[in-house]
């Protein structure tokens, strides 16, 4: 497998500089790599996803005026969000900042396969734990440059083999309702 993404390679940095709906689709494929404390290496290849845009309405950036939602996603694309700390938990749900820095885009990673196990994981909070997402450590980590995360790319084919549905557990009240059913969830069959 290769490492695809250095910061020296142009092209890798513009893939995360497109908007997240383009970002998402994208993604799915991709193997997630996860450097452990004691060396062991986590991949995961990356089955759902959802885009979240500057003007949506759901978008934590624009819940969230302040604090690390607000910065975090409004950082250069590529970087991780990892939404709260841990309180217990081995992880948290995550995301990969989408679009220019100063935008307020990002994509959720919703679901994976540990290429080790064949463990399936769609459940965000199950997968953060799995992949021990760690605020600390990885919250706002650069995965062109970062030795603790990055992406990796086998040649997975993903033509024909992706589908849009609307995204799930969008149910607060302040979110529209065109940002509600909009289908920016990206499934990998």
């Amino acid at each position: 497998m290769k490492r695809v993404f250095k910061k020296d390679v142009m092209e890798d940095c513009q893939a995360f500089e497109q908007p997240a709906e383009i970002l998402a689709p994208w993604l799915l494929g991709k193997i997630l790599c996860r450097r452990l404390d004691e060396g062991r290496i986590l991949r995961f290849r990356i089955l759902e996803t959802e885009a979240y845009s500057e003007n949506d309405s759901a978008t934590h950036a624009k819940k969230y005026k302040s604090g690390n939602a607000a910065t975090t996603q409004r950082m250069i694309g590529g970087t991780i969000y990892v939404h709260y700390r841990n309180n217990g938990y081995s992880g948290s749900s995550f995301d990969i900042v989408a679009g220019e820095k100063g935008q307020a885009e990002s994509v959720l990673i919703r679901g994976a396969v540990d290429l080790d196990t064949g463990e399936k994981y769609d459940q965000i909070r199950l997968l953060g734990e799995a992949l021990h997402m760690d605020y600390e450590l990885l919250n706002r980590a650069y995965l062109l440059d970062s030795d603790e995360i990055w992406l990796e790319d086998d040649g997975y084919i993903t033509e024909g083999k992706i589908r849009q549905k609307e995204r799930k557990g969008l149910n607060a009240e302040d979110i529209d309702e065109k940002d509600r059913i909009a289908l920016k969830r990206y499934l990998l069959e």
